[in-house]
């Protein structure tokens, strides 16, 4: 797909992409274009850039089949490094979290839980799990975006650090509760990801956090 042809509206500058909203007729979209590293070769970073543009992109289709709420694939175009996907109209659970009670809080977390639970089943590592990272739909359930860290792993370590950025995104940025709050998320993902995975992930999180605190205090 050629995305030149596409009428772009600046939407979100990042470190290692652009993000563009546009139309491709029915939908709204969203293009996020990888940006030219100038202290990287040409050549090198042309490839690293198709590289992690076709790395995400299948990442974002895999974890959509495995029954994970992700953007939908519209297009790419590697000749300039873009992905074309939906756009999910929504808060940033990041700026919606505190201002909820209780009673929608807590089946949110339980539901964040279970999305992480289809990627982990699929072998699917976010890399990036915050909630900066999860859009809220009005009224509807969670969406994970951004797949630009995302590697294919079954690495209990490598899913141990997935829910350990989310458990401290969580305290860290919300103030949550640490027990109550990440309780109702492995409920959630026990349910989708099964009770071996759980147990092997939660013992590879709780490890990674007491490594921080280790490090933190010497």
């Amino acid at each position: 797909m050629d995305s030149s042809t596409l009428d772009l509206h600046p939407l979100h500058r990042g470190a290692e992409a652009d993000l563009f909203l546009s139309e491709l007729p029915p939908w709204k979209a969203v293009v996020k274009r990888r940006v030219r590293k100038a202290y990287r070769h040409e050549e090198l970073d042309a490839k690293i850039r198709k590289e992690r543009t076709v790395r995400e992109s299948s990442a974002i289709h895999d974890a959509k089949i495995a029954g994970a709420r992700t953007p939908s694939i519209l297009g790419l175009d590697l000749e300039r490094y873009v992905i074309i996907m939906t756009f999910i109209d929504g808060m940033v659970a990041r700026d919606a979290i505190d201002t909820m009670g209780n009673s929608r809080r807590l089946p949110l977390l339980e539901e964040l839980g279970r999305q992480v639970g289809f990627l982990h089943s699929a072998g699917i590592v976010h890399g990036d799990l915050t909630t900066s990272n999860i859009i809220l739909p009005d009224g509807g359930k969670p969406f994970i975006i951004d797949f630009g860290m995302a590697t294919k792993s079954s690495e209990p370590e490598d899913r141990g650090t997935d829910l350990h950025l989310l458990q401290r995104s969580l305290i860290a940025t919300h103030a949550l509760e640490a027990t109550s709050s990440f309780k109702r998320v492995a409920k959630g993902y026990r349910e989708a990801a099964g009770e071996e995975t759980t147990r092997s992930s939660l013992r590879k999180a709780a490890e990674i956090a007491r490594r921080g605190r280790y490090f933190a205090i010497r």
